[in-house]
Order: structure tokens, then sequence, then C-alpha cells
């Protein structure tokens, strides 16, 4: 939970909510908190994949299975669109398994056999489920209605809400501590400790003072272009603390050239309280490097984990692309948008581990038109925040939270690390991104891509 008045949603089938339960503990994927570096030449052999090909050979598959899962995905997320609106009250979800699209059907609902029907004529294959969409996403909406009215200290223990379609079971998750509430029985809710940490308490995400600095990303194919996934320091107004990030997607907004990226990229220690709090930071490659742009009140949600990065008039040729970082002759250039389905691919760009790639394990939401924030089991380290994630040739999200790190708070040192470790708990690395569309609809006239 990010905010005290938000608590996230996910949709987890049976396998990752055991997951998610089991991990030792998650924090915001986010660099080191603490003075300013004294220089930018880092080094270190924590990056995964530099290359895409890599990445998706590790995850068992090609850059045409890449495209094909994509485009399976692109065509499932518009039928779930359709179905919620044409069968309301047999529509229970989507899915890919195994390179198959899946439709859950509630069996007696109203129009149950039209619903079936036309998913199998669209080569879906039809599973039954016990519920429809738009009840278990209203028994979640109580869920977090409920949340909104504790007081602040229980608030906060929410980690986040499991909604399973092919269960009909809504659950709540709590982080464990003596404040955790139980839900009320009237909610129809269950409830369990699970290992996420709420980021007010994520200070542990610095990293320890042995740890291997951060290696510097291989540079874009335009030389001085800045494209997703590229490293950058984000400095506190006061110039005393600073971040290491992840630049977003590039984009334009009212005709500027903005990045999309993660909120909590520039949030800074609280001297007084200790808790983190949003401070519009100024962004640079480095502490010996130019500002290239900055953080502003007006273009964050701190609940949502998103905020706009306004780019700097003398900067805005740099940032003019649609393109995440690549090592090699060119760069991967996205196009547009795309609701995340569960069980789809996607790969990620973090200035700290490169690529890596894995399945989307849950979204907050039976519909995907209505999901905020997607969990993908992949591996991502303090450092990748605010990275870029992808389907073939589409924006999906940006990266937030990360499980790589101990039962302490301190971040693994890499993702083999972090693999080895999280094993012991019988769970992966995974990551939740704030997707592009929950973005699009906070920052209206957002368009995705510079270029």
């Amino acid at each position: 939970m990010r905010h005290p008045n938000r608590t996230r949603f996910r949709w987890v089938g049976a396998v990752a909510a055991i997951a998610v339960v089991t991990a030792p503990v998650a924090a915001l994927a986010q660099p080191a908190d603490g003075a300013p570096p004294a220089d930018d030449s880092r080094t270190s052999e924590v990056v995964a994949h530099d290359s895409l090909d890599g990445a998706l050979v590790a995850a068992g598959t090609t850059r045409e299975g890449f495209r094909s899962d994509s485009a399976l995905a692109e065509r499932l997320a518009a039928a779930s669109e359709e179905y919620a609106a044409r069968f309301p009250a047999a529509f229970a979800g989507v899915r890919i398994d195994g390179g198959a699209g899946q439709v859950a059907v509630v069996r007696d609902g109203h129009d149950a056999d039209a619903l079936a029907a036309d998913a199998r004529a669209r080569g879906f294959v039809v599973l039954a489920a016990p519920a429809a969409a738009r009840d278990l996403d209203d028994t979640a909406g109580r869920v977090q209605a409920w949340a909104d009215s504790l007081p602040t200290e229980q608030r906060e223990a929410i980690t986040t809400v499991d909604v399973d379609p092919l269960s009909g079971d809504v659950t709540v998750l709590v982080d464990g501590s003596p404040a955790a509430p139980v839900p009320p029985a009237d909610l129809g809710t269950g409830v369990r400790a699970a290992g996420f940490l709420p980021a007010q308490g994520s200070l542990g995400s610095a990293a320890p003072p042995d740890a291997p600095p951060v290696t510097p990303p291989p540079s874009p194919p335009a030389p001085g272009s800045m494209a997703g996934g590229t490293r950058v320091l984000i400095t506190s107004p006061a110039g005393d603390i600073a971040n290491w990030c992840s630049l977003g997607f590039n984009g334009l907004r009212g005709g500027r050239v903005v990045n999309i990226t993660a909120a909590h990229c520039s949030t800074f220690p609280d001297r007084v309280t200790s808790r983190t709090v949003f401070r519009p930071g100024t962004v640079s490659e480095g502490p010996s490097s130019p500002r290239l742009g900055a953080f502003t009140a007006a273009e964050v949600d701190e609940g949502l984990d998103a905020a706009l990065v306004s780019i700097d008039p003398a900067a805005e040729t740099r940032f003019r692309n649609s393109h995440v970082l690549a090592a090699d002759a060119q760069p991967l250039a996205l196009s547009g948008s795309q609701r995340p389905v569960v069980g789809q691919l996607l790969c990620k760009y973090g200035q700290r581990t490169g690529y890596t790639c894995g399945k989307v394990s849950g979204v907050d939401s039976a519909s995907p038109g209505g999901t905020t924030n997607v969990e993908v089991d992949l591996c991502a380290i303090a450092g990748d925040s605010g990275g870029v994630v992808f389907s073939s040739t589409r924006a999906v999200a940006v990266t937030s939270l990360s499980n790589a790190f101990d039962q302490y708070g301190v971040p693994y040192e890499d993702c083999a690390t972090a693999r080895d470790a999280l094993a012991r708990w019988r769970t992966v690395p995974m990551i939740v991104g704030v997707t592009v569309g929950a973005i699009e609809n906070r920052f209206p006239g957002l368009q995705v891509g510079a270029s």
C-alpha cells in the first residue's frame, strides 16, 4: 500500500497468491537514499541481460513468440471489454495459459451459453467460474471503501486485495503487524498475512554500504538520446540527498516533452519523522551532469506511484524518442500502450538489472480495462524503479515494487542472489508495475511516445 488513502488491488491465481504470501518482504525498487555520489563512474556485474533476445531466451521464448503473445493479449483485452458490457452476468475474466487465450464464464449466468459460444468462435478456451467480474470488482470496491475509512495505522497495514475469478475468492492481504485489521465478516472476504511492505516504510530499500554500485547502462544508439530504462539521478530540492532511478517512457503532454515514471523516485526521508515524503526533485544523468528536467507537485500521484518528469526545453531533443534502451544496433521502438492480461509475457528494462522477462501473475481487476497495478514474475532490484515494462511493441507499465529484498528490507545485490534466496520461501523474483493506461487516465492529454 503506497499511500494511506489507497489500497492496491491485484488479480492473482492460486499459485501466485501463495508466492506473494510466502515472500519475505517487498519494498519499493528504489535506489540508495543518501548524499549525492561524488561521481557517476560506478560499475558492477548486476545486469541480468543486456539484450532483449537474451532475456527472452532465459524466459523460454523468442522475439516471434513475444510478438504472438502480445497479439493474443491484445485480442483478449479487447474481448474482455466487450464481454463485460454484453454479458455482465456471465463474464468472469480472461487469461493466457500455455499459449491459449482463456475466457472464464459463470455457467448459470444470464447469456452464459451465448458468451461461451462467442468465445469459442474467436478461438478462445472457455473455463467455468463461480462469480461475474462485476460482482468480484464490487466486493473489491467495498473493501477499498472499508480500508479508506480506517485510522491511518490500520490503513497502512493493508497491503493489497487479491481477486481470483476462477475461484471467486477475494482476499485482503495484510502486512502481519499488530495493527493489521481484520475485515468485517459481511464483506465476504478472507484475510492472510502477506510479505509486501507499505511504501511509507521502505527506507530499507536503500542499498547497504557494502553493496556493489550500479552499472551504467549501455549507450543508446543515437548519441546523447535518453531512452526508457536509462539511469538518472534525482536530487532533492535542497540538494542534500539523491536517488538513482530508471527513466520510464517518454511522452508528450500539452505540447511539452515529459517522462512517465514512478513517483517514489522523488521521495526523500523527512529529517523529523524519518518517513519518506514526495519532494519535487531535479533529474540529471549524474552529480556532475547538467539538469535535464524536474518532478513537479502538479503532475504526481503518490497513491498511484506515478509521476511525470517535465523535461527542460534545452534537453527536449534528447527525449524525443519512443525507445527502450538497447545494447544492440537498433533500439526497441514502442508504439502506443497495452492493457496487461494474466499469463502474458512482459519484459522490463531497468538501469540496475537490464532486461528481464516473465509472466503476468496478477492484475487488480477482473477486466484488463480496469487494471491499475500489474504483478510480473521477473527480477528487478533497488535502482530499477521507474523503468519500463513492455510487451512486444507496446508500453504496459513502469516498475514500482519489487520483492527482491531480504527480511530486513535490504535489497539483494543481483538477480541470481534474489532468485536463490527467494526460492527458500518457495517464490520467485517479482515486481508490481503501475500500468500506463492508469497513468494516462490520471493525467489527461498524456501521449506515450515523443518521437
